[in-house]
């Protein structure tokens, strides 16, 4: 098990993309957290505007701007084996199907916990520095680091296992990348015009819910939306699993 954990740590971190998006992902969360909240405000420039609950909301809109490149890069670490024909080889060299599956999982989960942590860590710091630049004070902070944190460690695994998902079931860089894509910015929120309070049981609307991400208005509490989120998981990761060990390879 340990030969093919560390043989996929190498395939995610010796390829350019998965540095290019993280990169990008970093520099979005910096200009957000830095430039707009922190400078900027985001009501205004005057101290007042800063909130007991600005900590929290700065996490949790920063992590929300990063998931989806994470998604992506989990993407590509599963969809090139299948773009270069490298799954044959894969698979020929481990006895088990089930072992390479979990694998790859352990390795861009461990990936995206760290990611998330250093989002979560960027967009603070950037945050804080722009509020020294205006000279803004932060009052007394409704912030619980260590449970804040837990929730973006799990929001940015969540995504990092949807994105293996989508790619074990298209095979295709291409094919998954456009179901993401389409399905988040287009799918569901039509869905959610058609279930109106019930919207807020999707998949990627709860996953969102779980750090309480800006782009969400009718979201479950962080506890239930987590409780969601890993039951559309486990269903499929039991559908992946049964796709990637009974298919053919190529």
């Amino acid at each position: 098990m340990l030969p093919t954990i560390k043989s996929e740590i190498r395939k995610l971190l010796t390829v350019r993309s998965t540095y290019f998006l993280a990169a990008i992902a970093l520099a979005l969360t910096v200009l957000f957290a830095f430039y707009f909240e922190g400078y900027k405000g985001n009501t205004g420039s005057a101290a007042s505007m800063v909130t007991p609950s600005a900590l929290q909301e700065i996490v949790g809109n920063g992590a929300g701007l990063g998931v989806m490149f994470l998604a992506i890069i989990a993407i590509l670490f599963m969809a090139h084996e299948y773009r270069y024909n490298t799954i044959a080889y894969t698979l020929t060299l481990n006895t088990r199907r089930t072992k390479v599956l979990l694998s790859k999982m352990l390795v861009i989960s461990g990936f995206a916990v760290i990611f998330g942590f250093i989002a979560a860590g960027v967009a603070l710091g950037g945050y804080m520095l722009g509020l020294s630049l205006r000279d803004a004070t932060l009052p007394a902070q409704e912030f619980n680091a260590f449970v804040q944190i837990g929730r973006v460690a799990f929001y940015y695994v969540g995504y990092a296992i949807l994105g293996i998902l989508i790619a074990c079931l298209a095979r295709s860089v291409v094919g998954a990348v456009s179901t993401l894509l389409l399905y988040s910015a287009v799918v569901e929120p039509i869905l959610g015009l058609l279930l109106r309070d019930n919207a807020k049981y999707l998949p990627v609307t709860a996953l969102d819910s779980t750090v309480g991400a800006a782009m969400v208005t009718n979201m479950l509490s962080a506890n239930t939306a987590i409780l969601v989120s890993v039951g559309y998981l486990g269903v499929g990761l039991i559908i992946t699993w049964i796709m990637f060990v009974k298919r053919d390879a190529a």
